[in-house]
Parts: C-alpha cells; sequence; structure tokens
C-alpha cells in the first residue's frame, strides 16, 4: 500500500499544483477541477485503496478555490500535525496549491500548451506527455512533478525532527558546466556525450526526470516549430526540496537533427532504475542472493583501495621555474604593444612571479602612474603592500590604503581575513581611495600605489556598483598626467571576480574613449586554460551568475580576445614548485561496529585515525621536514592539533586572522601546520630552516568543485625560497568513509514504494555505492592534480574546477555583524593552547549562535514579491529578529573571560564582539529581503493550533548556485508561529551576497561523478 499512496501523493501535489497555478487562467476551470483532478483520483485511489481519506478528499474539494493571499477557508484552519495518511494528504494537497498559485503570479499571459493530468502516448519522450508545458514572455516552460521523498520530510516536520531549511533533494551531487549557453549548443555535447551517459550503472530519478523534460523541449521544437521562443526553461518541482531548473537560450536553430537521438537516450537512461530498487524485490530467493552478492562486491572494492593505497604514484612536474620565465615573457609582449588601453589575463600555476614581476615591469615605466591593486584576501594586500614600502623612496611612490571605519559607521564589517569595504552613499573605502589619490595627485612623485579589497567592488542600495567611484579620478588632467594600472590579484578567490572584471572594463572603456593610458592585469592559476577566460565573461554577462561548477574545455596555451573593443591577452604555463611529487592515498574507515564499541563520537575517532596515519608516515621525518595538514573543517582542525601534540609532535594552527600566526609559519620550527583555506592563497609556506616537504589533505565529497579550488592553491604553498622548491613533495590524499547513517537509510527508503523494505540490504548497498563512488573521486582529483602541475598539449579537453561567481549586492543589517566575529573567534580557538580558554570561547561561540533568532511577521501579499519555487521573496519584509535576554549575561561573563587573549590577536574585533554582546536588542524589527517558503505559510494558515510554535534551523545556503543566506554558516533559529495576535513565518533571511534571483531562476546542469570521471578518459 505504500506504493499507491506514493503514487496518489504524487497525482494529488500535481493536480493541486495545477488548480492554484491555472486559478482564473482557463474557462473550464471547474470541469477541470471536477473531472481531471477530485473524479479522476477518487475513482482511481480512494474507492480502490484508501476509503478512510475520501472525507479529507471532499473537504479539499469543497474548498478549493480558494485566494491563498487572503483569510482561508474555516474548515482548513488548524487542521493539527498528526505523522498519518490524513495529514500527509492535506499537506502536500495545500503546499501544491499553494504553489501553483504563487508560480502563475510570476506570468502575465501565457499560453498553454498542455495541462491535462496523465500521458497521452505510449511513446518516451513526446511532449504532450508531459506534466506541463506553456509559453509566457518569449521562453518556453517544460516542468515535470517529482516528490523527491517528501513523506520523510512530513514526518521530520510533524514529529519535530532535526529541522533544517532549506530541504535537500537527493539528487545528482556534482555540478558540470558544459560550457553552452544555447539550447542547440547543450543537445549537441549532450548527444556527443552518450556513450558516456549510457555507461552509467544506475540513474537517479533526477537525472531521468532532467532527460525526460529536455526530451518534451525538444520534440515540441522540432514538430511545432514556435518562431516566438528565444529561451528554454527545463523545470523538476518538488513539494518542500528546491527544484532542478536549467535555462537555455533558443537562437532559432533547427533541432530536427537531435529529436530522435534524445528521445532514444531518454528511452533507455529511464529503464535504468536507482540502484536501491534492488531490494524491493518480492521474491525472497533474489533478496538471499543480494545478501550474498553485496558483501562480495563490497569486499572487492576494498581490495581495489588496497591497492590503491600500496601504489606511490610519482609525479614529475613541470618546472616553476619555466612557467616564471614564461610570465616575464607575456610581460614583456604585453608591455610592448603600443595599444594604450589593454587588458592582460595570467593563468600561471601559483608561485610563477605574475604579481612580481608585473611590479617591476610598471616601475620601469616612464611618466606617471596610478595603480590600484585590488586582492580577494587582506594578507595578499599587507603583502604587497610591504613590497611598495621598501621601494617607496627609490621610486618617489605615494602608497594609499585606506582602512575600514569603526564601528559607528554601520557599513563596515569584517568577515574571516577580508574587509567587506560596504559603502553607504557617503562612506566606503572605494570612494576615500579615490579621494585620497586624488589629493596626492597635485604631489610631486612617479607613482601613486593604492591598495583595496576586491570586496570593495559590490553593488549597494545607493550605487549599482561601488567601481563607480573609479570615475572621480577620471578628470582631463588626470587622464592626461597618469597611466592608469588596474590589478586583480587571485580574482576567482572571491565570488565578485566576475563582476569585478566586468566593472573594471566599464572604467577601461571610458578611459578608451577619452583617449587615455590604462592597463588591466588579471591573475589566478585556477583559471588554469586561456579559452575559458572569454568564455566565463560571455556566460557571466548572459545569466549574472555562475555556480560552483567542474568546467570542461579545450585547453590551449594562449587566447587573445576583444572584450567592449578592448584587446585582452590571456596566456598561461603550469609548473609546481619541487622536482618530484609522491601521491600517495589513504582511506581512512570508520564502522559502525567501532562507534558502539568505542562509545566516542564518530569525528572524535576519525580525527584519531587521520592523527594515527599522519604519526606512521611522517615520524621519521619531522627533524628536517614540516608538514601541512590542509582540513576544511574548522572543528577538524582543533582535535587534529591536541591529538597530534598527544604523540609528540609539535603545531600550530594557520590563520590570517592573527599576525602572530603569519610570522610563526616562516620563522617557526613546529612539525605541523594545520589549516583550513585560511593559507591556500597568499601565503608561502618558506621555511628553508624545515622546509614543507609532507602535504595532507583530507578530500570531501561534498562540493568538489571548491574543495578542488583550495585544494590546488594549498598544495602550491610550500615554496619561496630554493631548498623548499628543490625538495620532493609527497602529497597525501586522506579519504574519509563514514559507517552509513540512519537518516540517510531513512531518506532512501523515503524514495522507495514497496511495503516491504530490506534495511540490512539498503545499508550494504549505501556502503557500496559510496565505495564506489570514492573511487571514482579520487580518479577525479588524481587526475586533476596530475593536470594542473603540467602544460597540458594543445587542444587537449581539461577539467576545471570553479568556485561560483556572481555581482555582490550589499544591503546594510545589523545582525550580519555577529557573523564575522564567531568567524574571528572559532580561528583563535584553534590557535590557542591553553584548555581553560578554549573552552570558554566554546562556550561563548555556542551562545552567541544560540542567542540569535528571526522570523517573519504580517506577510502583505500586495507588497512586492516574486516567486521562487518553493519560495517566496521579499524584497523589503518586515522582519522580527532579537539576541535572547537571558543569554546576554552568560555571554558577557564569558567574553570578560577571553578578551585580553582576543585583543593580542585582533584587538578591532574583539571591539566588535563586545559591543554585540552589550548593544543587540532582545526584540527588534527591520526591513530585509527574505525567502518565505510556501511550507512555512501553510503551517501557519493551516496546520499550527493557537499558541503552537514550529522551530528550524537554517542551514547554510540556498539554491542550487548556493548563494550565502544570513548567518547559514552559524545555523540560527527561525519559527512558525499561530499567534493570537501575531503569526510569525518561518523565513531564510538574504545578507549582504544575494544573487538569489539569478540562483533561484537556474541556469546549471549536474551530472553524477562518474560522468566527470569518464570525461577525463
Amino acid at each position: 500500500m505504500a506504493n499507491k499512496f506514493v503514487q496518489f501523493l504524487g497525482f494529488a501535489f500535481e493536480g493541486a499544483f495545477k488548480l492554484g497555478f491555472l486559478k482564473d487562467r482557463i474557462e473550464d476551470y471547474q470541469q477541470f477541477k471536477e473531472r481531471q483532478v477530485f473524479e479522476k483520483l477518487k475513482q482511481e485511489f480512494i474507492h480502490e485503496h484508501f476509503q478512510e481519506l475520501e472525507y479529507i478528499w471532499e473537504l479539499l474539494e469543497r474548498n478549493i478555490p480558494f485566494d491563498p493571499k487572503v483569510e482561508q477557508p474555516e474548515e482548513l484552519r488548524e487542521l493539527g500535525l498528526q505523522d498519518d495518511h490524513k495529514t500527509h494528504l492535506l499537506f502536500v494537497f495545500l503546499v501544491g496549491y499553494y504553489e501553483g498559485y504563487f508560480y502563475g503570479l510570476s506570468f502575465g499571459d501565457l499560453e498553454l500548451i498542455k495541462y491535462t493530468i496523465g500521458e497521452e502516448s505510449s511513446q518516451a519522450g513526446v511532449y504532450y506527455n508531459a506534466d506541463l508545458i506553456f509559453k509566457s514572455n518569449k521562453t518556453l516552460y517544460v516542468a515535470d512533478f517529482k516528490l523527491s521523498g517528501v513523506r520523510s520530510q512530513l514526518t521530520d516536520i510533524i514529529t519535530k525532527k532535526d529541522l533544517k531549511i532549506p530541504f535537500r533533494n537527493y539528487g545528482l551531487p556534482v555540478n558540470l558546466a558544459l560550457g553552452e549557453l544555447t539550447f542547440e549548443g547543450f543537445l549537441k555535447s549532450l548527444t556527443l556525450l552518450e556513450d558516456e551517459l549510457l555507461s552509467l550503472q544506475e540513474a537517479s530519478p533526477e537525472l531521468k526526470g532532467f532527460l525526460q523534460v529536455v526530451s518534451y523541449a525538444v520534440d515540441y521544437l522540432h514538430k511545432e516549430k514556435p518562431e516566438d521562443i528565444k529561451e528554454v526553461c527545463l523545470s523538476l518541482l518538488y513539494p518542500l526540496a528546491e527544484p532542478f531548473i536549467a535555462r537555455f537560450y533558443l537562437r532559432g536553430e533547427d533541432l530536427s537533427q537531435y529529436r530522435e537521438k534524445i528521445i532514444s537516450l531518454y528511452d533507455r537512461i529511464r529503464r535504468l532504475e536507482l540502484e536501491y530498487k534492488q531490494v524491493e524485490s518480492s521474491s525472497l530467493a533474489r533478496i538471499e542472493r543480494l545478501r550474498e552478492e553485496i558483501p562480495k562486491e563490497i569486499e572487492n572494492l576494498k581490495q581495489q583501495i588496497k591497492v590503491r593505497e600500496k601504489q606511490e604514484t610519482v609525479l614529475s612536474p613541470d618546472s616553476i621555474y619555466a612557467s616564471r620565465e614564461h610570465v616575464g615573457k607575456v610581460l614583456d609582449r604585453f608591455f610592448n604593444d603600443p595599444d594604450p588601453v589593454k587588458a592582460v589575463c595570467l593563468f600561471h600555476s601559483a608561485g610563477s612571479g605574475k604579481t612580481t614581476q608585473t611590479r617591476k615591469k610598471i616601475l620601469q615605466m616612464e611618466g606617471k602612474h596610478i595603480i590600484l591593486y585590488m586582492a580577494t584576501r587582506k594578507i595578499l594586500l599587507n603583502r604587497e603592500l610591504e613590497e611598495i614600502r621598501k621601494l617607496k623612496d627609490q621610486y618617489k611612490i605615494e602608497i594609499v590604503y585606506e582602512k575600514s571605519a569603526k564601528k559607528d559607521s554601520e557599513w563596515v564589517r569584517n568577515i574571516g581575513d577580508t574587509y567587506k569595504d560596504l559603502p553607504k552613499d557617503n562612506a566606503g573605502i572605494l570612494k576615500k581611495t579615490v579621494e585620497k589619490i586624488r589629493e596626492l595627485t597635485t604631489k610631486d612623485h612617479n607613482f601613486i600605489w593604492a591598495f583595496a579589497t576586491q570586496q570593495a567592488i559590490v553593488g549597494t542600495l545607493y550605487k549599482d556598483s561601488t567601481a563607480e567611484y573609479l570615475k572621480g579620478l577620471l578628470s582631463k588632467r588626470i587622464i592626461n598626467q597618469y597611466t592608469f594600472h588596474f590589478i586583480l590579484d587571485e580574482f576567482f578567490g572571491y565570488n565578485n571576480g566576475l563582476f569585478a572584471i566586468e566593472e573594471l572594463f566599464k572604467i577601461l572603456n571610458y578611459i578608451k574613449n577619452e583617449e587615455g593610458r590604462v592597463n588591466l592585469y588579471l591573475f589566478d592559476a585556477n583559471g588554469f586554460a586561456p579559452p575559458l577566460l572569454e568564455k566565463l565573461l560571455e556566460e557571466y554577462k548572459e545569466f549574472q551568475v555562475m555556480p560552483d561548477a567542474t568546467i570542461l574545455c579545450e585547453y590551449s596555451s594562449g587566447n587573445v580576445f576583444k572584450e567592449r573593443d578592448i584587446k585582452v591577452y590571456v596566456s598561461a604555463k603550469h609548473g609546481y614548485p619541487s622536482p618530484r611529487i609522491n601521491l600517495v592515498k589513504k582511506f581512512i574507515f570508520l564502522s559502525e561496529e567501532e562507534v558502539k564499541l568505542k562509545k566516542k563520537p564518530e569525528d572524535e575517532l576519525i580525527n584519531k585515525k587521520i592523527a594515527e596515519y599522519i604519526e606512521e608516515t611522517f615520524k621519521n621525518y619531522k627533524e628536517e621536514s614540516t608538514a601541512l595538514v590542509f582540513v576544511q573543517n574548522r572543528e577538524y582542525i582543533a582535535l587534529l592539533k591536541e591529538l597530534l601534540e598527544e604523540k609528540g609532535f609539535s603545531s600550530m594552527v594557520a590563520t590570517a586572522n592573527s599576525k602572530r600566526s603569519q610570522r610563526e609559519i616562516n620563522e617557526g620550527n613546529q612539525d605541523i601546520i594545520l589549516s583550513t583555506s585560511a593559507i591556500s592563497r597568499g601565503i608561502d609556506l618558506s621555511r628553508p630552516h624545515k622546509p614543507v616537504n609532507h602535504i595532507y589533505t583530507v578530500i570531501y565529497d561534498w562540493g568538489i568543485e571548491k574543495n578542488m579550488v583550495e585544494l590546488i592553491q594549498a598544495i602550491s604553498r610550500a615554496r619561496g625560497d630554493k631548498k623548499t622548491e628543490s625538495e620532493p613533495k609527497t602529497i597525501h590524499l586522506i579519504y574519509l568513509v563514514y559507517p552509513t547513517k540512519n537518516e540517510n537509510i531513512d531518506r532512501i527508503i523515503a524514495y522507495l514504494e514497496e511495503d516491504t523494505i530490506h534495511k540490512d540490504l539498503i545499508r550494504l548497498l549505501n556502503e557500496k555505492i559510496n565505495l564506489r563512488e570514492k573511487i571514482y573521486l579520487d580518479d577525479v582529483i588524481t587526475q586533476i592534480i596530475t593536470q594542473f602541475i603540467k602544460t597540458p598539449e594543445e587542444k587537449s579537453k581539461v577539467l576545471v574546477p570553479l568556485g561560483e561567481q556572481y555581482k555582490s549586492v550589499y544591503i546594510p543589517n545589523k545582525i550580519s555583524e555577529i557573523e564575522g566575529c564567531l568567524s574571528f573567534l572559532n580561528d583563535i580557538r584553534e590557535l590557542e593552547k591553553d584548555d581553560e580558554l578554549k573552552k570558554n570561547i566554546r562556550i561563548l561561540i555556542g551562545v552567541l549562535t544560540e542567542a540569535l533568532y528571526v522570523s517573519v511577521i504580517d506577510i502583505s501579499f500586495d507588497k512586492e514579491m516574486e516567486y521562487y519555487h518553493p519560495y517566496i521573496l521579499f524584497n523589503n519584509q518586515r522582519v522580527r529578529f532579537g539576541f535572547d535576554n537571558e543569554s546576554r549575561g552568560r555571554a558577557k561573563s564569558l567574553f570578560y573571560k577571553v578578551k585580553e587573549k582576543l585583543e593580542e590577536h585582533n584587538p578591532e574585533k574583539t571591539e566588535d564582539i563586545e559591543e554585540i554582546i552589550n548593544s543587540f536588542l532582545p526584540v527588534q524589527e527591520s526591513a530585509l529581503p527574505v525567502l518565505v517558503p510556501i511550507y512555512s505559510i501553510v503551517l501557519v494558515k493551516h496546520f499550527l493550533k493557537i499558541n503552537e510554535l514550529l522551530g528550524f534551523t537554517i542551514d547554510k545556503r540556498i539554491g542550487r548556485g548556493r548563494a550565502e543566506t544570513l548567518l547559514g554558516s552559524e545555523n540560527p533559529r527561525t519559527y512558525c508561529f499561530n499567534g493570537e495576535q501575531d503569526r510569525e513565518y518561518a523565513c531564510i533571511p538574504l545578507g549582504e551576497e544575494y544573487p538569489y534571483k539569478e540562483v533561484l531562476s537556474g541556469r546549471f546542469v549536474k551530472f553524477p561523478i562518474e560522468f566527470i570521471k569518464y570525461l577525463l578518459e
């Protein structure tokens, strides 16, 4: 019966969504409601299987339609939350109805093509089998409805079990951008990769669903040949989880050649089952056979892993000296080009001297020059500042480095090791920098060298971009007297890199029109392939957002193109600061039996094993070498440090938040340096007295793109002196294999439809699949590391991992300030050795996080709003937030115990924390951009009893483009509350960087890790 009820819920969700979507849109609405939804599903499911739900079905039929923007029907209020079929049906139906209604409000006039329920043909891929197709505003929309484990999610809500929003979908784990903007280009790539897709051993519901809507779109465009369609939007819509959406431009291409191939591909892929479907077999003999076969397959995978662990892969990198020499030649050609306005982009390896050699070239130039050096890390700014200070008198240089304002200015805040210079109309780092430069243009000098973070280029409430302040330099007098140089160093190191480049090209264009002289310099080793920049800028102009992605492109050592009619030279040559790399793999297993037997937390046990592995492989080298342990997990860093010191190793935690840490990196004698991504850019681990020759990096299978970006940078940090660069390096790739968690089993079961579920088999299958994917992940990472330390052959295919890119927009608000303070506290907790101090800081972090809460009050649907499934975006919504007064006294007491030590590291951030604790109000209201999930509205309006409260925690990011939520990394609390006076709705507040419209509209496609592996072969 579970299978039937899931089917019933699926059709109920689709029918409800369409009833909301079609309200006031079709003349035969009443007939559609009765025949297509209520009568049809009553006959198919209620009369046959669920007679006990007939009164619920009649209740819904009686009250639909109603206007979700006004008061709900009396019969549908305070329904209560019970974990039964009745509540599940009511909730899924009402959520679907609301979502369809608000989705429909996103469109003005539209032309419906297919909206009836059910398939009309047995042939796969034909468009009249689609769930929903319509045209609006020259865009073809094709949508399919899926449940995505909604029953499990509903059970969590009803039982109030560890509620985190947004809800995640069990889908495709890795982003792969095929680099195609047009639908025709994407289809071409897809058909070329047909063999790789068909070689997949299983197909997730999401992969099948995506190919399904692709085939419907191709079939419709081929058969109907509409001339007014300029864009295609393909969607998989779920009740609670975030959708899968892909958007492409259509430019009138003939798609006939792709129709049969795409439909055939979908027909074959849809026959592949989710591997877990094996356990639905009703045959006892089949089940017993699986119980014998799967453990053998697991053992075979473990043997493959043992072979990998025994093999030491020796890599011979290209010389970093050749890369440095090539940088010099490229810059010579660039500076000899007589064009007065031009740009150069260097994708050479980390350590190839891009910044150093450019500085030297500029200083050799005659005349007067204004240089604006911008970088994504303060440590890069400070390092370059020190170099310029040494040359100040010799070259007659004036230096401009405007620091952040004091905290009474609300418009500046710090996060981690980067300044967020976020200006009000009369303030801001970039504006003050420009004013200082203008002042200096009346003095005697040859160079004005200014410094600012790349993060200073943002959109604000008052300006589309703070880069407009740079026009303050562009008077006729200054343009005639000076040559301008704009440098973006490590521009992929922050998410506004492409936005900053676009803004600077506008400035270059302005200078060109005024017949001035200007050079733009762009540096980042992670770009790797010169043709990539042109492709990324083109994509960014179209979409304004690029998610974390692994981008497939063709390698070329150089590329020249024009951006805004300005010539851009792009070049690369790759190497590594060591003559040899020994690549070693270690898979660290933690079994369920170990956890039960030792009765300790999983993280403690896994870190103990990591420490044991480091001891085993490094103890014989510690006298003459240093090990770098790179872990993208703060909690692991603190625990590992303690465990390694128990084993006799001296260690330090590297952080950019403390000047003391930076000195110790180069001058200290510790055996081990531990770090997260804080040192992955900008720090040379130069220790000629004890060189860094062993690099341990823990590999995570989540966020592969972002982790790979930081990993590539981190393994290149051991450089900066002849001794370090002349010795071989051993890189240890450490993969963690955890036992299967019960909640993972529950999520998988949510996708299965049979009544009889064999949990033991699901657990075994999960173990097998995890091991297989770890092996695939190792293949991908090994290949990318191998690729990045050598210059590939011309026209060879390469995979380039990149972090997200989008325009940063700053909306000032008080509660975001706490995020930078928590980051600082975490860093210092890891850095300090005193156990009592560490304990007090840890408790203070917990108190500050727990004290913060947020919710939306008095939703007005008359305000400006937009729908992004399953959220309503309110750009300026009244939000209630506060700091629990009961926690304030405890926070004060803890803070004053640690204040003196915090000030030793960073007085400014210590002052920030003190102000937050003392001045944050217990309850305040403010207007913020927020996302309100539809299920939050439905819970409050229809299910919660009077004065009933339901809490959630906000988990990191929203959308598959991974837009940051306000304080999401600290998991703040939010509530649904049905009060007698006020209703409060759980919400996801959006703070500084929120490309929410672009991120949630969906413009990219994901494929499994197996697919990435096949692309590399």
